[in-house]
């Protein structure tokens, strides 16, 4: 059960686009410029005002090693950086031994412009969820999960240490009734994130 520990979060395409954005011809004579990927370690006031005390993340790797009852986890690697020219941000996330990961995107909400988030994993569920901050610049992620058969919403609460650590702390809804989830304390790594293994698992299936 160890990848019931769900971090954050992925995005996929919509067929629609192709709907209703109608081709337009270019102009004769045009100039085209390659975009320019946006720079992890540069950080905009409108992305600041967006994502708040995520933007702080982007652009670092992180190593979270489980706490207490949860010792018998992999260590989780995460890696941050800016997605869609700066407009969402991507977190990509593995166990140590690479045998569960995820994907998660984020961007603000159109309809009430907070902080949504979509996580896809390697295990074939996905959740759905937001984001909410707290005044020690903390944070909450609540997600509805589709395709686990027990687990139904996961919620989880970063709390920032003082020596620039992050504790993490979760909570289950598993048949109707929350229970304790995993703890982790990530630090900043220079270490590379792990390679995951989950075609392998896939043809083994």
């Amino acid at each position: 059960m160890k990848w019931l520990r769900i971090a954050l979060v992925i995005a996929v395409s919509s067929p629609l686009a192709a709907c209703v954005s109608p081709a337009v011809a270019p102009a004769e004579n045009t100039t085209y410029v390659k975009p320019v990927a946006p720079d992890d370690s540069t950080l905009s006031a409108a992305q600041a005002e967006v994502f708040g005390p995520l933007a702080a993340m982007v652009g670092k790797k992180w190593r979270g090693e489980p706490l207490g009852e949860s010792s018998e986890q992999q260590p989780d690697y995460q890696s941050w950086e800016w997605a869609l020219d700066g407009a969402a941000l991507l977190i990509r996330h593995a166990l140590a031994d690479g045998s569960y990961g995820g994907d998660t995107y984020v961007y603000r909400n159109a309809k009430d412009e907070g902080l949504t988030y979509v996580y896809i994993t390697t295990a074939g569920f996905i959740t759905q969820g937001a984001f909410t901050f707290g005044d020690d610049g903390s944070w909450t992620a609540e997600e509805v999960v589709e395709g686990h058969p027990e687990i139904t919403r996961v919620r989880s609460t970063v709390i920032p240490g003082e020596d620039g650590s992050l504790v993490m702390s979760g909570s289950y809804l598993r048949n109707g009734a929350w229970e304790p989830g995993h703890g982790f304390i990530y630090r900043e790594t220079d270490e590379a994130m792990p390679v995951l293994n989950a075609i392998k698992a896939l043809s083994d299936k």
